[in-house]
């Protein structure tokens, strides 16, 4: 997967997509309960508008009967986010979009008041978090599942 993570950096010359003949080929080796799978998505901020492979997605949707994961959500497109839930994606990760949030209400309280109790900044960052989080259900058709 391209971008970086825990300072792990993958540039876009190395990265590869999961091809869906070794897909099934991983599921069964190892019994996983869920997979990950790179389909066009990076972790981080991305430079350009993120393209997905749906074609890629529905293929391996259809070899493999676990539920499929998509890092490195933040930033993709509300509408490419809905059809890789339909072909399939169960579980969708977002932890660029709640940390930018986050630190964005940090920054509001902090340059827009002199506050310096430590629940007073991280209340509104939590609160924006959580708006974060509640939308984004929305989006992803979870909303009153378990």
């Amino acid at each position: 997967l391209v971008g970086v993570e825990d300072n792990i950096s993958v540039d876009e010359k190395d990265a590869v997509f999961t091809r869906p003949d070794e897909a099934v080929q991983f599921v069964e080796e190892t019994d996983v309960d869920s997979l990950a799978v790179a389909i066009g998505s990076a972790h981080g901020i991305y430079k350009g508008e993120p393209k997905l492979d749906f074609e890629r997605l529905e293929k391996i949707d259809n070899k493999v009967d676990i539920p499929l994961v998509l890092h490195g959500a933040s930033g993709i497109p509300e509408e490419s986010i809905v059809k890789a839930v339909k072909l399939g994606i169960n579980k969708i990760n977002i932890d660029t979009e709640i940390r930018l949030a986050f630190r964005d209400a940090v920054r509001k309280v902090v340059t827009e008041s002199d506050v310096y109790d430590p629940r007073k900044i991280c209340g509104p960052a939590r609160d924006a978090m959580k708006e974060v989080v509640k939308y984004k259900i929305g989006i992803f058709g979870s909303e009153g599942k378990a």
